[in-house]
C-alpha cells in the first residue's frame, strides 16, 4: 500500500513538460547543439583546400583532415588562402623530410615530425604558415607525402 502514493507521485512528475519543469525548448535547444570552436589563426594565414584543378601533378602533397592544402610540382607549389591561388617558388630542396616555399608576401615551412610512415605512407607532419605583410603566423599539424620517384628531385 505504501508503494501506491510514491507510485502516484512519480507518475505526476513524468508528466509534466515545457516551462513547469523549469527547463525551456530554448534552453534544450543550446544545451543539444555542440559549441562551434573558432579557428584561432589568423585569416592571413588558414590554408584552405585546393581544388583538384589546382594540384595538377604534384610530386608531394600536405593534407589535413583528408584535404589537400598545399599541392608541391618541380615548378612551383599551389596553396589557397582567403579564397586566393597561391604559387609559392621553392626556397630549398623539396623531399620526403619537408619543403620551404614562398612568395612576397606568404611562407610556408613543412617539416616531418616522425621518422615513422603512417599507414597511408605519409609522414606526419607540421605546416608553418607565415604571412609578413600582417606579421601572423600559424601552424598545422597534418601529413606529408612524396611520390617515390620524385622523392629529393621535387
Amino acid at each position: 500500500m505504501r508503494a501506491l502514493p510514491i507510485l502516484a507521485l512519480l507518475l505526476a512528475a513524468c508528466g509534466q513538460s515545457g516551462p513547469e519543469n523549469g527547463i525551456s525548448e530554448n534552453q534544450i535547444d543550446r544545451v543539444s547543439r555542440p559549441k562551434e570552436v573558432p579557428d584561432p589563426r589568423p585569416a592571413s594565414v588558414r590554408l584552405e583546400p585546393l581544388l583538384m584543378a589546382d594540384i595538377g601533378l604534384a610530386a608531394c602533397l600536405f593534407s589535413r583532415d583528408g584535404e589537400t592544402v598545399l599541392a608541391v610540382t618541380a615548378a612551383d607549389a599551389a596553396a589557397r588562402i582567403e579564397g586566393r591561388l597561391l604559387h609559392l617558388a621553392h626556397s630549398s630542396p623539396v623531399g620526403p623530410t619537408g619543403g620551404f616555399f614562398e612568395d612576397r608576401q606568404i611562407s610556408i615551412s613543412i617539416g616531418r615530425l616522425s621518422e615513422t610512415r603512417g599507414p597511408t605512407g605519409a609522414w606526419p607532419a607540421r605546416a608553418t604558415i607565415t604571412n609578413r605583410r600582417t606579421q601572423a603566423q600559424g601552424e598545422l599539424d597534418g601529413l606529408w607525402i612524396c611520390a617515390e620517384a620524385n622523392e629529393g628531385r621535387a
